[in-house]
């Protein structure tokens, strides 16, 4: 027997240690697998952390964008407002010198042009002028200069304006297109306004501000229909001005010279109207006129422009008029083809019981290939004053003007005038003071 428990005794120890060897790997296993749980555990921890950070990440980047968007959006606005808005203006500076004043050195204007587009059909203007030559200060050698360019500042347009376009059928040639303005701005309803394409002297000169200022306060409607034109207006009227300001500033020659004031005394209103066609591109002709009465002031002035005060020479009575009406009429007309322009406008009338006649002719030609523009034009004032010879009323003397003009263009935006006022005066005869009064500038004008 003792063979058979040898075996036996090695088998059960065998045993045993395979026991203690697997007890021991699944000690090993369930360590291993305690610590996979507390990493699967500690993993899971993270998981939440990051898809808490992540959750926190996505808000903040929610709360971003929304707050660029929005500030996009105030820009954006901001843009759609500012893209109705068209700022402009230009700065004069001058080199001016006469027969009756020293050469000086000057900034006539600075201007400041602001329009605001409410809707495709609305509206708003205003320009803002600024004369430094208003700031120059009293005293001897200075009156010459202080304002003569007008107040220091001041509003030289300020509109709302309203179109509108009517369609026709295609016989009647097209639409008819109206544009009402109220406010002040330039008159269009009389003759042809010096401003835009359609200014070429950079002084208004003899025969516009003996004529008419061309700026209205009141209400202003301008309709076009095929090659017709139709300009209506109704306005505080031009007033009679007093100023010596007629050729050379310092001269002393008066003359019946108009303005628009910021004043009315409400008997001076005033109509105008122009009427014009264009045959042919290029062309254009028109008929116009106004009629105004005359305020206290303006008779005022005309009295004494006219030498219609007792006492005065050649008029020992006086003879002033009281009649208050004033009016014109006559014809313009403005032709542009290819290099040449030519411009001219006829005006008759009556200020007061002085009967007249305006009227210019001018003259251009565009050398393009060396940017400069040549014109040349004349003009003519006549007053029938033969009733009341005063010879000092210089206000009633005819008078003309000869003005060559040259302009070179730098830029588009920046031109030279080069100018010359020859003046002619049909003094009466005996008269001995001195009435030469020529006069130039070179000037430089930078548009923004």
């Amino acid at each position: 027997m003792l063979p058979l428990c040898i075996p036996h005794q090695a088998s059960a120890a065998s045993v045993e240690s395979q026991i203690s060897v697997l007890k021991k790997q699944m000690d090993d296993l369930q360590q291993k697998l305690n610590d996979m749980e507390s990493q699967l555990k500690k993993t899971k921890e993270e998981a939440a952390v990051a898809q808490q950070q992540s959750t926190t990440t996505q808000q903040q980047v929610d709360t971003k964008m929304a707050e660029v968007s929005s500030r996009y959006k105030v820009i954006d606005d901001l843009a759609k407002k500012f893209g109705r808005l068209t700022l402009g203006g230009y700065i004069r500076s001058r080199l001016q010198s006469g027969q009756q004043e020293s050469a000086t050195f000057d900034v006539t204007e600075l201007a400041f042009n602001l329009r605001y587009d409410i809707t495709k059909n609305i509206s708003g203007e205003f320009h803002l002028w600024f004369h430094p030559s208003g700031n120059a200060p009293d005293g001897a050698g200075f009156s010459d200069y202080k304002n003569w360019a007008g107040p220091t500042t001041f509003f030289e347009s300020a509109f709302a304006e309203f179109r509108h376009e009517y369609c026709l059928p295609n016989e009647y040639g097209g639409p008819i297109k109206g544009k009402l303005q109220v406010g002040k701005f330039r008159n269009f309803a009389y003759g042809i306004a010096p401003t835009g394409v359609d200014r070429v002297t950079s002084d208004y000169g003899l025969f516009h501000e003996s004529n008419s200022q061309s700026r209205i306060t009141g209400i202003q409607y301008l309709t076009s229909w095929n090659r017709f034109k139709a300009n209506f207006a109704v306005f505080n009227g031009w007033s009679l001005s007093t100023s010596q300001r007629y050729g050379g500033r310092p001269a002393g020659i008066r003359y019946l010279r108009q303005n628009q004031m910021n004043i009315d005394d409400n008997s001076n209103k005033a109509l105008s109207m122009r009427l014009a066609y264009a045959p042919v591109n290029g062309l254009e002709v028109g008929v116009t006129g106004y009629h105004q009465r005359l305020s206290n002031n303006d008779m005022a002035a005309f009295n004494s422009m006219m030498g219609r005060n007792p006492g005065t020479k050649g008029n020992r009575l006086g003879n002033p008029t009281d009649n208050n009406r004033e009016w014109r009429t006559g014809f313009d007309l403005d032709y542009k083809y290819d290099r040449f322009q030519f411009q001219s406008q006829y005006f008759w009338g009556q200020v007061a019981d002085v009967k007249a006649n305006w009227w210019y002719v001018m003259g251009g030609y565009n050398l393009k290939q060396f940017n400069t523009e040549f014109y040349l034009r004349y003009a003519k004032a006549q007053y029938d004053q033969t009733a009341y010879p005063d010879i000092n009323a210089s206000a009633a003397w005819d008078r003309s003007e000869l003005t060559p003009l040259i302009i070179y263009t730098i830029h588009p935006q920046v031109k030279i005038y080069l100018e010359y006022y020859f003046i002619y005066l049909d003094k009466p005869s005996g008269y001995n003071g001195n009435t030469n009064n020529n006069y130039g500038f070179a000037e430089l004008i930078l548009f923004y």
